[in-house]
């Protein structure tokens, strides 16, 4: 695990881990619409003089604009830290493309001939927002991702049931399960019987609040092979958001003679 960093010391590597990408693009979304609204409302009356204001406020007066730019920014301020972050995203998208098309439009009936540079600016911001709402979310970047995971490691995907969707050839040769007989299947079927309320309570607490604090750690644990014999794991897991809900990536090494998980 690495656990020697002085961040790891402090909450705010807790919070970053939580906020993630998305929760970090909404933030500086959220500032830069706080500070559009704060340019609209305390406009100097030279600057609102100017032919990029005067097209705004033949449609809506600066105070409106600067209204609809703070609770946007405020939105998104609010949901970075949230589950769900889909109504933040939309509402900024929307109002970067709607501000964009309005100063693009001012170009071509003359009301602002240098609108098309604003447009641009603002219609490029809009696009990156919209890029980024498409992103799968993790929820907290892990100490063993699986793409490094030790050859002798298994990686095992599972949705927010528990019910196995990724089985790879080393989670066979552990657990004695093939692909076939595995995937579809419960994850309580890798554990003792001992073991499987806990896993199913961890399970409901992570979905109602979309947030757990074992993952991105090395945990160790009791796991069952087919034959119901029982052995000790390391396990790294990682949750990820996406539009299907919540999804588990767990990385498994086996801990024993030989097998020593550093």
């Amino acid at each position: 695990m690495c656990n020697g960093s002085v961040l790891g010391t402090f909450p705010l590597r807790r919070v970053l881990r939580r906020v993630g990408r998305r929760g970090a693009s909404l933030g500086f979304v959220g500032l830069l619409c706080l500070a559009v609204a704060g340019s609209l409302l305390f406009a100097p009356p030279g600057l609102a003089a100017t032919p990029a204001y005067t097209v705004l406020t033949a449609i809506a007066p600066l105070p409106a604009w600067a209204l609809a730019w703070y609770a946007t920014g405020a939105l998104c301020l609010l949901q970075m830290f949230a589950r769900s972050d889909r109504i933040a995203f939309a509402a900024a998208t929307a109002l970067l493309l709607l501000y964009g098309l309005i100063h693009l439009i001012s170009t071509f009936t003359g009301d602002n001939p240098l609108g098309w540079v604003g447009g641009a600016v603002w219609l490029a911001f809009g696009g990156w927002i919209a890029l980024i709402a498409t992103w799968p979310e993790c929820a907290h970047q892990p100490d063993l991702l699986p793409g490094a995971a030790p050859m002798n490691a298994a990686v095992i995907v599972a949705d927010a049931a528990g019910v196995i969707q990724s089985w790879t050839p080393q989670a066979a040769a552990m657990f004695g399960w093939s692909t076939e007989e595995a995937v579809g299947r419960p994850l309580t079927m890798l554990m003792p019987p001992r073991l499987r309320g806990p896993h199913m309570a961890a399970l409901a607490r992570v979905c109602a609040d979309g947030h757990s604090e074992l993952t991105g750690r090395l945990i160790p644990l009791v796991a069952m092979r087919s034959d119901g014999s029982e052995f000790p794991v390391a396990l790294t897991v990682n949750a990820w958001h996406g539009d299907d809900g919540i999804t588990y990536t767990g990385v498994i090494q086996p801990m024993g003679a030989g097998n020593a998980v550093e």
